[in-house]
């Protein structure tokens, strides 16, 4: 990555993870808010889902999306405790549960991009009234699978990882359970910072491999800010945009396919879709370096600030 240099982030990220957490909450009862955690989210994400099933909109889809994100953070948490392979189906079947909706999200988003684009390139109409015929589409066939999701076997293995963790609490202290999560929180920090130096320009496959890392990390910041105090709202904006901004080069690449797969299938002519083609390239140029500009924020996010200020009292008062 030209634009900063990777040792900024070996060298931030090292110092800062040294300390991160030790002074966020050390005496929190971890496992505790993780089991009453699973428990709500498990809770909230089959009301979502049934409403959903019942009465299909985009606003049930919105809720029924963000539900099972949540759980999904709460399970990312999980995993500091519970063994990979424990985990992997529960998760598999909430991403799949997301993955439902997947065409009909990146349709709409598309329709935004297009939408904008019409009234200085006619060439864009015709796009997105095709755009438009496949959201129809997709719209029904999400509203057919949804219909078909089971939540049976995801709710016995959710009461079985309440079980493990109830029993966890038994074996181990609520200290040792909050160095467990700040090593878990540490690790998925490093692997974005790695994969953040290995960013390049030309190669925006890159930044997605970072922006799924990071989407992980921040699930798990996300599932552990009711302990975090200096997880203050304004720091999960921060999080959130800075998650955007690849998602965004994310949803160009996805656009940019739809208009090939558009041009191949409707026999457009050939120039008004190179015209309009170029048009979306430049605009996912310009994304990238708008993250590229950005992306050396990555070291904000952990620990949060504030974090460190109770250690380094505890130095001085006991030197």
């Amino acid at each position: 990555m030209s634009h900063f240099k990777s040792e900024h982030f070996s060298n931030r990220a090292g110092h800062r993870q040294g300390g991160a957490g030790t002074a966020a909450m050390p005496t929190a009862d971890v496992l505790k808010h993780l089991g009453d955690s699973l428990h709500t989210q498990w809770r909230r994400y089959r009301k979502r889902l049934k409403r959903c099933q019942k009465h299909f909109s985009e606003d049930a889809v919105h809720a029924s999306r963000v539900e099972t994100r949540r759980l999904l953070s709460t399970l990312e948490l999980l995993g500091a405790f519970i063994p990979e392979h424990d985990l992997r189906k529960a998760r598999r079947a909430l991403k799949h549960h997301l993955e439902t909706f997947g065409q009909l999200r990146d349709t709409q988003v598309q329709l935004v991009y297009i939408g904008r684009m019409a009234g200085t390139f006619p060439d864009a109409h015709t796009f997105y009234d095709w755009l438009q015929s496949r959201k129809a589409r997709f719209a029904r066939e999400a509203r057919k699978a949804v219909r078909h999701i089971r939540t049976k076997h995801l709710g016995r293995r959710l009461a079985t990882f309440e079980k493990e963790i109830r029993h966890r609490r038994e074996q181990i202290t609520r200290e040792q359970a909050f160095v467990i999560v700040r090593r878990a929180m540490n690790q998925a920090f490093a692997r974005v910072a790695r994969l953040c130096r290995q960013v390049r320009a030309g190669d925006t496959k890159t930044i997605h491999r970072t922006r799924i890392a990071f989407k992980r990390f921040r699930y798990m910041v996300e599932a552990l800010t009711p302990l975090l105090p200096a997880v203050t709202p304004d720091h999960r904006r921060a999080m959130r945009g800075y998650q955007c901004m690849m998602g965004d080069i994310q949803d160009m690449e996805v656009l940019l396919a739809a208009l090939d797969k558009f041009v191949q299938k409707e026999g457009v002519d050939i120039g008004s879709a190179r015209r309009l083609k170029k048009e979306l390239v430049r605009w996912r140029q310009m994304l990238v370096q708008i993250y590229l500009n950005a992306a050396g924020r990555l070291q904000r996010f952990w620990p949060p600030p504030g974090l460190r200020q109770p250690m380094q009292k505890r130095k001085r008062q006991s030197a």
